[in-house]
């Protein structure tokens, strides 16, 4: 869904994709750099093996509804900067995204599937041979990156048309693929390449492509977004604590319109929640979505062999591995193109920092 080309007749003015793409946008990085850290702490809670009624449990649940929607939203706001137009750009966009995304499934996945089959104390009981539906369904946090290449292909080709340019058929298209993602679930054994996750998310891609062309629009009404958004937070919040007890219609409602509004608020007052240490970490959210599991479980099993038993302490090491280890990798073994390309799908390593913005390749993923 490019924007439309005769920008001067829109009542906003907009920067370009040309002005955008030599940059990557700090404020864009920093709201990465917050949802990599939900996404990885995530992870280390579930793998703490807590007691059901564990108030990180209660915390992480809170935020269930806006850790990969906010992902997805980020992507979908770059995709806004540089959308395909034409056949060659929207080939070009495939073929990067084959390599960015499906690359590191395979490559990364499967270092992943083997690991987790051998190395005792994890959490998976998963046989080595079922380690083909890493490819067909996606295992792990590995799901993801199905899910986002279908968005791409599908959003990328609607681009293509003049009606896909239109503010008017984005805003339809994301209140109707809103009710498809609460209606619609493919039966398990047609969800191929995660295309249920792709349907979930697809809303909130479409919100970030709205948010990226369109947000000055929004900008007078994110204060009752924030509102808006903070009031559905406290019945989520009633929810998980067990307060009030939804249907499963009503929960996935709310789920939504959560995510929707929570996500809107956060891009709309995104600059001022830019900070460079976390735009500095989410430059590298993507090998840290990538490697996380290689730092925190580790970490977590050592901790648990010598009788460590800390929560606080096992939650804060296993976060310290999870973010610093593949940082580490990609500036030390990511400067090696095969490696980098292989096991990254990128370009080598670089430094993120440079005046007065981060610069380097646009990415779409968390992040991507």
């Amino acid at each position: 869904m490019a924007t439309s080309p005769d920008s001067s007749s829109l009542p906003y003015n907009r920067t370009s994709a040309s002005e955008k793409s030599p940059f990557r946008d700090r404020s864009v990085d920093s709201l990465r750099g917050i949802a990599i850290i939900l996404m990885v702490a995530y992870h280390v809670i579930g793998g703490m093996q807590l007691s059901s009624n564990s108030g990180w449990y209660y915390s992480s649940d809170l935020l269930v509804d806006l850790r990969m929607p906010l992902f997805t939203a980020l992507s979908g706001f770059v995709f806004a900067w540089r959308s395909p137009s034409d056949i060659g750009s929207y080939r070009r966009l495939i073929i990067g995204k084959a390599r960015r995304l499906l690359v590191p499934l395979l490559t990364v996945g499967t270092l992943f599937v083997l690991v987790q089959s051998v190395t005792p104390g994890t959490n998976s009981t998963r046989p080595i041979q079922e380690f083909w539906k890493l490819y067909v369904y996606g295992l792990g946090h590995f799901w993801f990156l199905q899910a986002i290449f279908l968005i791409f292909l599908v959003v990328g080709l609607v681009n293509l048309s003049a009606l896909g340019r239109k503010f008017s058929f984005a805003l339809a298209t994301l209140t109707i693929t809103s009710g498809i993602a609460i209606l619609v679930n493919v039966p398990a054994a047609w969800d191929i390449f995660s295309i249920n996750r792709a349907i979930e998310l697809l809303p909130f891609f479409l919100l970030g492509y709205i948010s990226s062309s369109y947000g000055s629009m929004l900008l007078p009404a994110r204060g009752a977004v924030l509102v808006l958004a903070g009031a559905l937070l406290a019945v989520r919040a009633a929810e998980v604590f067990g307060v009030i007890n939804l249907p499963a219609s009503s929960s996935a409602l709310l789920s939504l319109l959560l995510g929707l509004t929570g996500i809107t608020a956060v891009v709309a007052f995104r600059k001022q929640l830019c900070w460079l240490p976390l735009a500095w970490l989410g430059h590298f959210s993507f090998a840290i979505f990538l490697l996380h599991v290689f730092g925190t479980a580790p970490v977590r099993i050592l901790l648990n062999t010598i009788g460590f038993d800390s929560e606080i302490l096992v939650f804060v090491a296993c976060m310290a591995a999870g973010l610093g280890l593949p940082i580490l990798f990609e500036v030390t073994l990511g400067r090696f193109p095969w490696i980098s390309w292989a096991l990254l799908g990128q370009k080598p390593y670089r430094s993120p920092i440079a005046k007065p913005q981060i610069t380097g390749q646009i990415e779409s993923v968390p992040a991507r």
